[in-house]
């Protein structure tokens, strides 16, 4: 996707009336690039089309082509199948940037297989009229035709019984590969899933903070994770005081040097500002990775090593008394500059952008998804916490939310019925890697903790949103070398105790 994210009406919570925009990366949200330091990978895969039911669970209305990719130049017979679970977005995007996979397979004899997500990409359901029937749009729906695919390719490559399935997924993915091994031990022997925000929902027990995602964009304006003194205080002045939409639009307008061609009115100047620099940095704070990388910009260019420190430089001093206050705008205007302004070739800025055709349908798929079933928790406004204004989570305003703009209610305890919590998944589960980055706002609503000796968690410093899935880079820091050495290192666990030796 290539425009905007928006996490805003549910992240920041100004106004529910306020569309609901994709909460996860995805491809109008620039967030599945390729890293600069890859090769196109989908040159070296075969494009196949899979008869998959509309419907897995009821007399079925007819059937439509999925589409997934394979690889088979490293497979031996006996090896295993590394299968790419794909998520929200056009699934070449993964078969790009999950190096993981790419970096392993020969070692293990793997068959490769990336398969999309039914909606996304080119797997329509109904062509003509992509947003039309989304009753059939479902996590339970797209399992069922990872799993439908994977039985066919069992028999296409004669894998035998003790033959493993080893599936790999990041963000959305992530979560879709933990709920297939929990799901359907018998077609998946394990799960690498990174940066899985997979306990960030209500009536989960122990419940998260439902002010995770905002306390992990605040942390990385911290110095504590390498940003400059007072790059926290000057943001929080902008959000938790909303100081921008106390100003003369005006002043504004100059300050943030907006093109004449911005149409934003003088009412709506000081929010939409706001969420334009929130934009920026949520942005930032998921790619906030220890070297450049295209990923965050999909492609279109490069965000600089950390670049949240990046931007804080532009906001290393004390700005925030009155008499600052131009310096102060100038200052939130270059900090927002580093993603916007990646190419260093805009002369002004715009605070909304039009969104493409194919932008506008993803976000309606995902505003669906998380109407009916991904209702995550998004709260702010714990000024210990989080540097944002005052926000309460508030479910029934939410679930409201959505039935005004989606005309449904969420199923509010889907996940947590359909799965159970973590206590459930100490005794009954096994075999799941799950990773997360120290800077990933997404971190707080995953698991960081071993749950028992084959639900392994790992938290990798100095690494934002699933850095660990991407391919090798001499920018590496130690502690994802060891977190890519320890999920590998599983897999080969999981793929001896399968074979029963």
């Amino acid at each position: 996707m290539r425009y905007t994210l928006l996490l805003l009406s549910l992240l920041l919570h100004v106004s529910l009336s306020h569309p609901i925009r994709s909460a996860f990366p995805s491809r109008t949200q620039k967030s599945h690039a390729v890293p600069l330091h890859t090769p196109g990978m989908v040159v070296n895969c075969t494009e196949y089309f899979f008869e998959q039911q509309i419907d897995h669970f009821a007399p079925s209305p007819g059937t439509y082509q999925q589409r997934y990719f394979v690889n088979s130049e490293y497979y031996t017979p006996g090896g295993p199948m590394f299968f790419y679970l794909g998520n929200e977005a056009d699934v070449t995007l993964y078969v790009n940037a999950t190096g993981l996979i790419w970096e392993n397979a020969e070692e293990f004899g793997a068959l490769i297989v990336f398969a999309e997500h039914r909606y996304y990409g080119v797997s329509q359901l109904f062509p003509e009229d992509p947003l039309s029937n989304l009753q059939y749009l479902s996590t339970e729906q797209a399992l069922m035709d990872y799993v439908t695919l994977i039985s066919t390719l069992k028999s296409t490559y004669s894998f035998s019984s003790t033959d493993s399935v080893i599936g790999f997924g990041g963000s959305y993915g992530g979560m879709l590969a933990s709920w297939a091994r929990m799901k359907y031990p018998h077609v998946w022997d394990g799960a690498i899933a990174g940066s899985a925000p997979i306990v960030s929902f209500e009536d989960m027990t122990p419940g998260v903070d439902p002010n995770f995602y905002a306390e992990g964009v605040t942390y990385d304006v911290t110095t504590a994770a390498g940003a400059s003194e007072f790059c926290e205080a000057n943001l929080r002045k902008a959000f938790a005081d909303t100081a921008l939409t106390t100003l003369d639009p005006s002043t504004l307008r100059s300050a943030l040097q907006l093109c004449d061609d911005d149409d934003t009115s003088d009412d709506d100047i000081g929010w939409s500002a706001t969420f334009w620099l929130n934009e920026a940095l949520s942005y930032m704070a998921m790619g906030n990775f220890p070297y450049p990388s295209t990923y965050i910009l999909n492609g279109d260019g490069v965000l600089p090593a950390f670049p949240v420190r990046v931007a804080c430089e532009y906001l290393s001093e004390d700005l925030t008394r009155d008499d600052k206050i131009d310096e102060w705008l100038i200052g939130l205007s270059n900090f927002a500059g580093v993603y916007y302004n990646y190419t260093s070739t805009l002369t002004c800025n715009k605070l909304s952008s039009p969104v493409n055709r194919e932008s506008e349908i993803v976000n309606t798929l995902w505003n669906y998804q998380y109407c009916s079933q991904i209702f995550q928790l998004f709260g702010q406004g714990d000024d210990e916490s989080d540097m944002f204004w005052d926000a309460p989570w508030d479910g029934d305003a939410s679930a409201q939310s959505c039935v005004e703009s989606n005309g449904i209610y969420p199923d509010r305890s889907h996940f947590a019925l359909s799965y159970g919590n973590k206590a459930d998944w100490a005794r009954e589960a096994s075999n799941i890697v799950w990773s997360q980055g120290e800077y990933d706002p997404w971190r707080g609503g995953g698991v960081q903790e071993d749950l028992n000796d084959s639900l392994i968690a790992v938290v990798i410093g100095e690494a934002a949103h699933h850095l660990d899935l991407f391919f090798s880079h001499e920018g590496d820091t130690d502690e994802v070398i060891a977190a890519r050495k320890l999920e590998m290192d599983n897999v080969r666990k999981w793929i001896r105790e399968k074979r029963g030796n």
